[in-house]
């Protein structure tokens, strides 16, 4: 039988900050672009295998989230992890215009997130995520958002994995061939 039992519980910390919404995105992008495998310590990745190169996207305060649902099938005793990851890229301009049909044409897509607790989540490891929704947009009121707004899903069979970073986000690349573009 296996062992898929609740072996720990869960205690609540101390009332301080847990800042919700993402600082900056890596996608990792370029020709010959592949994760090879990963090591894991404590269930966070502390080293991942591959080539290609991880472009990073500033992105503006509250304007991008990462999300992941459960996909339950109780008939074939089956779940998937779905994570969805959106960003809000301003400015409507050629060069955003371009990153965005770049985005949409990749059939496979891993992406890295720092979120606003300075914590590094690797997204999409498994399979790759796809755009599967998106729009450019001028808006309408002065305060409205003029850029992209892009959508990334996909369908994992383990949910999003930390990243374990004791000095810096590169040091985690360091078993294949990755460089990173700021």
């Amino acid at each position: 039988m296996a062992s898929c039992y609740i072996s720990t519980g869960y205690t609540l910390d101390c009332r301080t900050a847990s800042t919700g919404g993402l600082k900056a995105m890596w996608v990792l992008g370029g020709s010959g672009n592949s994760i090879t495998g990963y090591t894991l310590t404590n269930t966070e990745v502390s080293a991942i295998g591959g080539t290609g190169t991880w472009f990073k996207f500033q992105l503006p305060k509250q304007a991008a989230s990462l999300t992941e649902t459960l996909g339950v099938n109780t008939t074939s005793q089956s779940v998937t992890f779905q994570p969805e990851l959106v960003v809000n890229l301003p400015k409507l301009q050629t060069e955003l215009r371009d990153v965005f049909v770049d985005l949409v044409s990749q059939n496979e897509i891993y992406a890295l997130v720092e979120d606003n607790n300075n914590r590094y989540w690797l997204v999409f490891l498994d399979n790759g995520g796809q755009v599967s929704a998106g729009s450019l947009a001028t808006g309408l009121a002065y305060t409205d958002l003029n850029g992209a707004t892009i959508t990334m899903t996909g369908g994992e069979p383990t949910s999003i994995r930390e990243v374990l970073v004791s000095t810096t986000i590169g040091d985690v690349f360091t078993s294949g061939g990755f460089t990173f573009e700021s």
